[in-house]
């Protein structure tokens, strides 16, 4: 299933000093166990009620999953970060709201893992979404409530479906396809549903120095994501530098305290 992120506007700066204010305690899991994984299991993350559970999940993954990021904003990494890997089966004791699980995840890398970050604003390549010289082919309606915790759904690779969602999460869920931020500056309102299919490259989605794609080695038959996103949703993806706020780990231990 694909993650797709969202903005969860709380991260370990928001956590009460030694001794000073009245600010809320951040939430916290009411149990959490950690244990090194099977090499051989599969990689996941699950939620079942008010019950998370992970396998084989690099401490690189949990932090861009709990604090909504992708690997190219998190710096400050360890050489290990991606080789240290955990089981996680953790009870909230509460009901969840949209985004809770992440913000319990970065009390439990904070408090078993010893993570400390701090953010930055960054001057880094990234991509602009706008409407193309013909413009948007997506019919747009007024949005009508939450549109849900994964309003995305990925069939294969090269075939994104999407119900209800903004520009604005639909750059989110191309930068997770891009490996690169991607910003909405379409300036459109309202949701649309959209299908988009491309054909993925044989490796991963490279791109240049100046932020322009690379040109796939192999024989296309099919449209790249920057073609099909022209033709079929009327948007366009321009290479530019622009500011992008990044996370910096100060510390971080690859070993977590006792459960």
């Amino acid at each position: 299933m694909l993650l797709v992120p969202r903005a969860f506007g709380q991260d370990a700066r928001s956590s009460p000093a030694n001794g000073a204010g009245n600010r809320a305690a951040p939430p916290a899991f009411e149990v959490a166990s950690v244990r090194p994984s099977d090499p051989a299991s599969q990689i996941s993350i699950r939620r079942s009620g008010d019950r998370l559970n992970t396998s084989n999940t690099s401490l690189e993954f949990l932090i861009t999953w709990a604090y909504d990021i992708r690997n190219d904003r998190l710096f400050g990494k360890p050489k290990w970060l991606d080789s240290a890997r955990y089981d996680i089966a953790a009870r909230a004791g509460e009901s969840l709201a949209p985004g809770l699980l992440q913000r319990m995840m970065q009390s439990l890398l904070a408090k078993r893992f010893q993570l400390a970050i701090h953010r930055e604003t960054r001057e880094l390549p990234m991509y602009a979404l706008v409407v193309g010289k013909e413009g948007a082919k997506v019919h747009l309606t007024e949005a009508k409530g939450d549109p849900g915790q994964n309003p995305f759904n990925m069939p294969g690779r090269g075939h994104l479906v999407g119900s209800q969602v903004t520009a604005a999460m639909l750059a989110n869920a191309l930068s997770n396809q891009l490996g690169r931020s991607v910003q909405d500056q379409t300036g459109l309102k309202g949701v649309f549903d959209f299908e988009l299919e491309w054909e993925p490259d044989t490796d991963a989605q490279s791109t240049g120095v100046d932020g322009a794609a690379a040109p796939s080695m192999d024989a296309r038959t099919g449209p790249s994501i920057f073609t099909a996103i022209q033709e079929q949703l009327g948007f366009k993806l321009e290479p530019r530098k622009g500011p992008v706020e990044v996370i910096v780990i100060d510390h971080i231990e690859s070993a977590p305290t006792e459960n």
